[in-house]
């Protein structure tokens, strides 16, 4: 989907709406959520926002939190994505009470250091019970009368950190409880992308609170009608051209944005104009037609991997899925009953339920996601469930590398900290969740027990590559170095291959199945651009001269959105191989791919879905990232 990039009136980049943004629609979800963020509840202090991605969940948590902060309530957004990786319920909860102590200010108390204190003070005690009683006791208890709204996105990572039993249990206990007053002033709003049978635990249903259901645009939309001035004058012309792509996108909300700027972007209308065809041309040629590579905001990208991606254990509910999909295709809509694979495509955004029968979203997704499509996702499901090991990421050698180019040493706009500290922070939380992840179908399964980490900055090799076995390892590593000279990658990465190889000539892929060697990943992170571009494509080269099968060994370069400094036409063209050194691979080895750090979901899932893009499956590979996912420019 093409746009006409930074300045468009319409919201064309993905993520949350700025609060100023003119092209908000507000929906009966805005008014529910905030009627009952609001109140005081005696009980049932808890809702929840579950809906597909690019709904408008975190834009509707935004506006929502800033009318009740004007209305002099506390409000605190925290995001379950951005705590890292959690392993356990001590951590889940201290680390969410963290981000809670965070927003809050209270005269005369620094909160974090209280919390510290008490926190470590009663260890004997259940961490659910120490959340709830430093929850009542040291912040409900000091903020006088005002309400406490904590807003928590991105739930869904709890079904990740296998902690979904321990987060709901506590929370349906803080929403039952009636015989402690300052918690009729607290209420919890949960958004996320999940189903609510995602969090049936074994020991507690998501029954607690409310569900607040996020709709698909209707109605005038005044905000979007808008911005179609700049095509007509006519309002009854813009309001026939909204009304259109309404009926093209279903009232999806990302999709109405950008389908509403390529029409302002597109020739202007003339007069007596036919805007049916009009906008189904614009429709046609700039979103559905070769989708993949128009996909550049990786919307429906996004969909397909909800598919594909995943544990084994829930592919089979895919596939079942995706049948009952063929089937709403065929005949146009099916009754809903609630069943797991029902909700398994409203969750995908798929479909829509409407006076409780399942149709497709919109003509577009039905054009996109026809027949054809359905047919290459359930055999690409099947063969899946069936892959061998080397397509998976445990038991292999993983090697990080960290730009150590001075530019790391400056501070951005908005920023109290360096570009080098925020990468000390990323990197840590990276490497934790490569150190402890399991599988959960195979628990004893690790993807490795050391990583191996060094810096790059130099034309030639200075540093030392240690072996990190805890996170906190990672620590000393960037108190131990300063950002220094420019960004030369290439005599760094050979010390790690050759360390990699380890004076073998070649790993094969019969090497890996006998256990005589084993897989890597090369993480690269960095903040501008190779200064020894040409080098480190020769490395690769050779590197893909050494294997005989591209799953044994991967690239990944994550480039930090920090600075703004990435020359993103220059990684994505070294990716998908456009306009780069057409010698550099052949139809046997891809081995690299890009990702901005602000646009990834998860280090494992990245590293997991790359190896998922084999050679045995050209046409997903060769268009999966065709062009740049960056939603944020």
């Amino acid at each position: 989907m093409e746009d006409n990039g930074q300045g468009s009136f319409y919201q064309v980049q993905g993520g949350t709406l700025p609060l100023e943004a003119p092209t908000y629609v507000g929906r009966e979800a805005d008014e529910e959520l905030y009627n009952f963020a609001r109140s005081t509840h005696i009980y049932e202090r808890v809702c929840y926002v579950l809906a597909p991605r690019q709904m408008g969940k975190s834009s509707l948590m935004v506006k929502t939190a800033q009318k009740l902060t004007e209305e002099g309530a506390i409000c605190v957004q925290l995001n379950l994505h951005r705590l890292g990786s959690v392993e356990s319920e001590k951590f889940l909860w201290f680390n969410i009470l963290r981000e809670i102590c965070k927003g809050i200010s209270i005269p005369n108390l620094n909160l974090l250091e209280r919390l510290d204190f008490v926190w470590y003070k009663n260890q004997d005690i259940q961490p659910s019970v120490r959340f709830e009683e430093f929850l009542i006791e040291e912040i409900l208890s000091k903020i006088e009368d005002k309400k406490l709204v904590i807003f928590i996105d991105e739930i869904q990572t709890l079904i990740n950190w296998n902690l979904q039993d321990s987060f709901i249990g506590e929370i349906k206990a803080l929403s039952d409880k009636k015989d402690k007053s300052p918690l009729t002033r607290l209420t919890f709003v949960l958004l996320g992308v999940a189903k609510p049978s995602d969090f049936v635990t074994k020991n507690y249903p998501l029954n607690v609170g409310i569900q607040i259901e996020l709709s698909n645009l209707t109605g005038d939309c005044e905000p979007l009608r808008r911005g179609l001035d700049r095509v007509t004058k006519d309002p009854n012309e813009a309001a026939k051209l909204l009304d259109l792509i309404l009926y093209w996108t279903g009232g999806q909300p990302f999709l109405t944005q950008v389908v509403c700027n390529l029409v302002i972007s597109s020739p202007k209308l003339q007069e007596h104009s036919n805007l049916e065809e009009y906008v189904g041309k614009i429709v046609q040629t700039k979103i559905i037609k070769n989708w993949r590579k128009q996909d550049r905001n990786v919307h429906f990208q996004e969909i397909e991997n909800y598919f594909i991606r995943g544990q084994t254990s829930g592919k089979l509910l895919k596939l079942k899925a995706l049948a009952l999909y063929h089937k709403i295709l065929t005949s146009s809509s099916i009754r809903f009953k609630g069943f797991s694979e029902q909700w398994e495509l409203i969750i995908s955004g798929l479909v829509t339920k409407e006076e409780g029968f399942l149709k497709v979203t919109n003509p577009i997704y039905q054009q996109v996601f026809n027949l054809t499509w359905v047919r290459e996702k359930q055999a690409f499901l099947q063969e899946d469930m069936m892959a061998e090991p080397i397509e998976r990421i445990y038991n292999r050698d993983v090697f990080v590398l960290i730009d150590q180019s001075a530019s790391m040493s400056l501070k951005d706009v908005g920023s109290n900290k360096s570009r080098w500290q925020q990468m000390e922070e990323l990197v840590m939380g990276h490497v934790g969740q490569i150190l402890t992840r399991r599988p959960k179908d195979n628990p004893d399964l690790k993807v490795c027990e050391e990583v191996a980490i060094t810096t790059f900055n130099r034309r030639r090799f200075r540093g030392q590559i240690r072996q990190v076995s805890i996170p906190e390892q990672v620590r000393s590593l960037f108190l131990e170095n300063n950002p220094d000279a420019n960004t030369h990658i290439a005599p760094a990465l050979r010390k790690c291959l050759e360390n990699w190889f380890d004076g073998r000539e070649k790993i094969t892929l019969q090497d890996i199945q006998e256990g005589k060697s084993k897989g890597a990943f090369f993480i690269i992170y960095i903040d501008g651009g190779f200064d020894d571009l040409p080098e480190f494509k020769t490395l690769l080269k050779q590197t893909c001269a050494k294997i005989d099968d591209e799953r044994i060994v991967k690239f990944i370069i994550i480039g930090l959105g920090l600075g703004k400094d990435i020359n993103l036409k220059e990684f994505d063209d070294l990716e998908v191989n456009l306009q780069g050194d057409k010698d550099l691979y052949d139809e046997d080895c891809r081995v690299v791919v890009f990702e901005i750090e602000e646009d990834m979901d998860d280090i494992i899932e990245l590293m997991q879905r790359h190896l998922q893009d084999s050679k045995d499956r050209e046409e997903y590979r060769e268009n999966l990232r065709e062009g740049s996912r960056h939603k944020n420019g």
